[in-house]
């Protein structure tokens, strides 16, 4: 066996251990006729070539094999947090807008005296408006209107764009994750509340009220007599305001099962992930309108391209993995008993 050779069975690895069986032999009397002579290492495109192709189908096994194990009440669940994250930014935007309405700011845009209010008021009817529905277990509504949130998104940032054209593509991250949640809630066959059962839901409403709260207080902290003691609180401030509402909603997370909270997690990682590849491709974007398309930048897009897909992935590898070995666990249990 020549070096060449060996060094395509171990490229040849990254595909499952049945498609090995089946066609590793084929696959490397077929690469090593079209090697050229003396050549020690795989070409570059060859190499890429079985990377792709090997993980295509590992990454296609993965998915088949979980098929109907969870993913679609993980998605209803996945949708509902991220329904929550957008109606919790709209209201805070929009919270922000009336105290300085309040102030005697006009919030004047286009010459239109409180025109800047319509696009957070907006947001925050129509994102209230899912979560009720998600919660209500009203899968149709839900869906229709989650597609009313992308319009609302997108007419958001058309309205912006004739006003401050930098924050219209701030707001490309949430027209983004709008798409997503529509998707999730579509992809998903079960109500919320079914998902999470009353304890979750419970947790849930904790969660948000604690978000509410904390927003509260830090636009009491603006004013000039918060109803607080700052340095009481500002030891505490980043974890009440970022981490409370979070841990809350892991926790009703949590209640869905074994099986469906790692699906969430899996998701949510996604999610997560879309939002920061399209807040980072907005600086790809700003770098190029003024200095031009470089290969960094282009190389770096396609990276930032790819992370959800990867971090999807491997979410799913590891899950089967765990799974596998739980599976295997609980048979060596009942083969003692």
């Amino acid at each position: 066996m020549t070096t060449l050779e060996v060094r395509y069975r171990r490229l040849l690895r990254i595909y499952p251990s049945g498609h090995r069986a089946a066609y590793e032999e084929e696959m490397v009397g077929v690469l090593m006729s079209g090697a050229e002579p003396g050549r020690r290492f795989p070409s570059p495109a060859d190499a890429l070539d079985l990377l792709r192709a090997g993980l295509t189908a590992r990454l296609g096994h993965s998915f088949h094999t979980q098929r109907g194990t969870g993913w679609r009440a993980a998605a209803a669940v996945t949708g509902l947090f991220v329904a929550l994250a957008l109606a919790g930014g709209a209201v805070s935007r929009l919270a922000a807008g009336l105290l300085l309405w309040g102030r005697g700011d006009p919030m004047r845009a286009l010459g239109v005296d409180g025109l800047m209010l319509a696009d957070p008021a907006a947001r925050t009817t129509i994102w209230l408006l899912v979560v009720t529905a998600a919660v209500l277990g009203l899968r149709r509504a839900t869906v229709a209107l989650a597609a009313v949130g992308v319009l609302v998104q997108a007419g958001a940032m058309l309205l912006w764009s004739a006003i401050v054209p930098g924050f219209a593509m701030f707001l490309l991250w949430q027209l983004g994750l709008a798409v997503v949640v529509t998707g999730l809630f579509a992809f998903s066959d079960r109500p919320v509340r079914a998902v999470l059962s009353g304890r979750g839901l419970a947790l849930v409403a904790a969660g948000t009220v604690v978000a509410a709260a904390t927003e509260a207080i830090a636009r009491s902290r603006a004013q000039e007599r918060p109803w607080f003691d700052p340095r009481f609180f500002e030891l505490f401030w980043d974890l009440a305001y970022y981490g409370l509402p979070v841990l809350a909603l892991a926790a009703a997370a949590w209640t869905a099962g074994r099986r469906v909270r790692g699906r969430i997690a899996v998701l949510s990682a996604v999610v997560l992930m879309i939002a920061f590849v399209l807040q980072a491709l907005d600086q790809v974007v700003t770098e190029w309108r003024y200095f031009g398309p470089t290969v960094g930048g282009v190389l770096s897009a396609v990276v930032l391209f790819l992370l959800p897909f990867l971090v999807l992935g491997g979410g799913v590898l590891l899950l089967g993995l765990r799974e596998r070995l739980a599976g295997r666990g609980h048979g060596h249990v009942r083969a003692h008993e």
